[in-house]
């Protein structure tokens, strides 16, 4: 790509220096990383919160970069850059050196799937995503979701990595959208999109056929500062990545997504609704009737009613649902087939995952939640499937090196929310699983209620074996994690410390799905 041709397109202002030769230099490829950078490429020092790329000009510079793009304002003293390579290298100011990069990135790594969808909200991201990649697929849709669980297509995933980002760098997602179109025929993608990656135009270049908000509640203060700019860094998702004929699926039952569809009204985008019955939502549910391994529902869709079977538990899952109903009607599924499809959902790793039902009908659900508020939340959630002669079991545990005040809180939480209480070990870290344990036990009295189950498969042996008929089972802490963090010991189980005489980690496998349905094949539960 020439250069010129390039600062046509993203720039701002004429290219300097404003000459033929400038214009015709050749960028072979673009990174934020000083480290990646070859011959002929555009290095963009992007602002960070710890490291400023300003720091890496110079080593961009050594490796061969042909330009480097900086915030507007910059003074040449900054770049660190001798005056040859001054001489030799372009400086681009531009005015957001984020959004930049990622338009960029765009052109260097073309090609996406045909439908894209993106989800965001405070909670419910991931749930939706998994649950629209699996109405697409009931379609006939080669579809697949991106977000806080990796890449995944139904029922299995296509990488063994733990995502670290819910929503990827742009250069990342670029280089994977175009593979997924290429490479694997991907016809229709769901993703995730965090407050902080569209806060940090890492979407820049990306443009959504349909666009859903879940919910807005507090989080991640400390980077937003406020509720406002947490806000404004999500109405972006749908002010900037939404194509003008898309459609915008909004939960009216929220009091910010109430704004989020009045903006959407007035830019004469198509909203389709959803909340709760009675309130003029486009898709409600009518009438849940929860038991212990799903639910049955009864929708509203357009003014017609549905009965449907949905194989997840919890109302918060139901309202997912019908974000992904939403999307799944807004990009071109049939409202009839859409909502047919809800009796064959996937369970979503972690997030009120059915990990496995007893032979006297017992249920074992696997969730993430390891917060004081997400424990209270998932059981009071969980409470309507257990019958009036069954008991809702809790087992938890809580991580090591981590806020030591919420232990007790969470013990308080499980004893007064569930029936029978299982405290177990989470990852310790390098704290004494056993020290936490009691942490936990401090915040609770009934010692006949409460048990401190031990190390995490034996809890999870003694609580299955103690499983009624019709009881539910929440294993809470870990969700879709496939290990567990536990203290790095020698052969003869010293512990093992860095050079600074520290105490250091290690990850061991440990898949609570994967744990409770080899206990389920075992245990002979009482009838």
């Amino acid at each position: 790509m020439r250069l010129g041709d390039l600062w046509a397109k993203h720039g701002v202002g004429a290219l300097q220096p404003d000459s033929a030769e400038t214009n015709d230099l050749f960028i072979f490829g673009v990174t934020d990383d000083s480290r990646d950078v070859r011959f002929g490429y555009l290095f963009c020092a992007l602002p960070g919160t710890t490291e400023n790329g300003l720091a890496f000009c110079v080593q961009a510079a050594t490796k061969g970069a042909q330009a480097i793009a900086v915030p507007q304002g910059t003074c040449d003293e900054a770049l660190g850059l001798t005056e040859f390579e001054r001489g030799k290298v372009v400086v681009l100011r531009v005015p957001n050196v984020r959004e930049f990069y990622a338009r960029v990135a765009a052109d260097f790594h073309s090609g996406r799937p045909a439908t894209i969808a993106s989800v965001t909200g405070t909670n419910g991201k991931t749930s939706t995503v998994c649950f629209l990649r699996d109405l697409w697929g009931e379609d006939g849709h080669n579809a697949v979701s991106l977000g806080t669980l990796g890449l995944q297509a139904r029922g299995r995933s296509h990488s063994n990595l733990e995502a670290g980002l819910t929503t990827y760098d742009a250069k990342t997602l670029h280089v994977m959208l175009g593979e997924l179109e290429r490479a694997h025929r991907v016809t229709h993608l769901a993703m995730e999109a965090s407050s902080h990656a569209l806060d940090q135009q890492r979407l820049a270049g990306v443009i959504f056929d349909a666009v859903g908000f879940t919910n807005l509640t507090q989080d991640h203060l400390d980077y937003h500062l406020s509720m406002e700019a947490y806000f404004q860094a999500k109405m972006r998702l749908f002010t900037e990545h939404l194509k003008t004929d898309g459609v915008a699926v909004i939960n009216t039952r929220d009091p910010s997504g109430v704004q989020v569809a009045a903006a959407m009204r007035s830019k004469k985008i198509r909203v389709i609704s959803y909340g709760e019955a009675g309130g003029g939502a486009d898709l409600a549910v009518l009438e849940r009737i929860p038991h212990a391994q799903g639910q049955t529902l009864e929708l509203a869709a357009f003014g017609t009613s549905y009965a449907v079977e949905a194989p997840v538990a919890g109302i918060f899952q139901s309202e997912n649902i019908l974000c992904a109903l939403g999307l799944a009607i807004g990009t071109g599924v049939p409202v009839d087939r859409a909502i047919a499809g809800i009796a064959r959902l996937s369970p979503v790793p972690g997030r009120l995952e059915l990990a496995a039902v007893l032979a006297n009908g017992a249920a074992v659900y696997v969730d993430y939640a390891h917060t004081p508020d997400a424990l209270a939340n998932v059981l009071r959630s969980v409470r309507p499937h257990v019958g009036a002669k069954q008991k809702l079991h809790v087992l938890f545990g809580c991580g090591g090196n981590r806020d030591p005040g919420k232990r007790p809180i969470m013990g308080r939480i499980a004893e007064e929310l569930g029936d029978c209480v299982w405290v177990t070990d989470d990852n310790s870290r390098t704290e004494d699983p056993d020290a936490i344990r009691k942490q936990v036990l401090s915040g609770t009295t009934d010692a006949a209620r409460v048990k401190n189950a031990g190390p995490r498969r034996d809890a999870l042996e003694r609580s299955l074996a103690a499983l009624r008929p019709g009881d539910v089972l929440v294993v809470a802490g870990k969700g879709h994690e496939d290990y567990q963090i536990v203290l790095a010991q020698d052969s003869e189980g010293r512990p093992l410390q860095d050079s600074r005489g520290r105490p250091v980690t290690k990850k061991i496998p440990f898949s609570d799905a994967k744990v409770i349905r080899e206990i389920a094949a075992q245990v002979n539960p009482p009838t």
